[in-house]
């Protein structure tokens, strides 16, 4: 996408949403021009390898990222088979994102986990395999013991684009050297992206690679309107939701918000969970914290919003899921409106 201060924007989908209704979008975004759309997946909802095949099916161009798959949930040479697989009935347009999540890894139970080495492992093993070569791999969570583990078809290529999904110094050191991408992940605001890209440069030191030949990307939760207050309404929903589930805060130290004061705005909104009164407590959500934890507003708004994340260095905003009020006229809004007015 010339003109812009990004790499490109992409669209990105989670799955809270119905199939149905992502399929939609995803065709509305594919008639838009857009390159690329991400799906996340929620844990206990909708499954993003069926998102993946419904919206591979009925779309013919637009590239499909998985955003991101979680190795302690599914063994890496399942993800690998089931990506290959999406290839061979949809083109070659998928992008595997790996992530070790740990609201995901605390609602399975899961003890001790070690996301690091989860994640070394499974994309040596999703490498292989969707290069069609048999691996034998004895790791420290891993394993596929001789005569090893092969695809009993071939893969449609060899070089399924891989992104680590994450924004903890230890494993972008990891990942960075060989990914072909990072992605940070919501409530990302645009000063923890300049601290998170930081990390980014610290790991390509002396490896030969520049940042230039890693993607950057993050999930912003978005919503457009052309009435502002509506956009900023339809966004608290899924502001709540992460705020429900992140146990850090870190990232609300960097967005400028209170640590003690958003902590209890946490407590407040797993308590209405709890009590069937939710609906009451998002719409109370004050708007300093969408301002903080989302880009929201009008068209005009939404570009000064995008315009902070491109001076923190960001290569490609993902444009979280809300979208706006309806979310089939807001990628028209995002096309006529966000894109000419970044390229402005």
């Amino acid at each position: 996408m010339t003109g812009t201060p990004f790499r490109d924007i992409e669209i990105g989908l989670y799955s809270v949403s119905a199939t149905a209704d992502n399929r939609e979008v995803a065709r509305k975004a594919e008639a838009r021009g857009f390159r690329r759309l991400w799906l996340a997946e929620d844990h206990h909802s909708r499954d993003i390898f069926v998102q993946a095949t419904a919206i591979g099916t009925a779309t013919g161009s637009i590239e499909i990222g998985l955003g991101i798959v979680n190795p302690y949930t599914r063994h890496p040479a399942q993800i690998a088979m089931a990506v290959a697989d999406l290839e061979e009935l949809a083109g070659p347009r998928f992008i595997l994102g790996l992530g070790a999540g740990w609201s995901s890894i605390a609602a399975h139970g899961l003890e001790n986990p070690r996301p690091i080495a989860a994640l070394r492992e499974a994309a040596a093993i999703c490498r292989g395999m969707l290069r069609g070569e048999r691996v034998e791999f004895d790791g420290a969570l891993y394993r596929l013991p001789s005569p090893g583990a092969r695809l009993t078809f071939a893969p449609p290529r060899p070089d399924v684009p891989l992104y680590i999904g994450s924004m903890g110094p230890r494993t972008l050191k990891m990942a960075a050297p060989t990914a072909d991408g990072v992605f940070f992940s919501v409530f990302t605001s645009p000063s923890f992206a300049e601290h998170c890209l930081g990390h980014v440069r610290e790991a390509l030191d002396g490896t030969g690679r520049k940042i230039e030949d890693i993607d950057v990307a993050c999930y912003i939760i978005f919503s457009v309107d052309e009435d502002g207050d509506a956009a900023r309404a339809a966004a608290k929903g899924l502001i709540a939701h992460y705020l429900m589930r992140i146990p850090d805060t870190i990232r609300f130290e960097f967005a400028g918000l209170d640590v003690a004061r958003m902590q209890s705005v946490q407590a407040g909104l797993r308590s209405a969970f709890a009590e069937n009164r939710l609906e009451r407590a998002v719409a109370a959500l004050d708007d300093d914290v969408v301002a903080a934890l989302a880009v929201a507003g009008t068209p005009e708004e939404c570009v000064e919003g995008l315009k902070r994340y491109a001076a923190a260095g960001l290569k490609t905003p993902v444009l979280y899921q809300v979208l706006g009020p309806d979310r089939l006229a807001s990628v028209d809004l995002i096309a006529d409106r966000i894109r000419p007015g970044l390229a402005g």
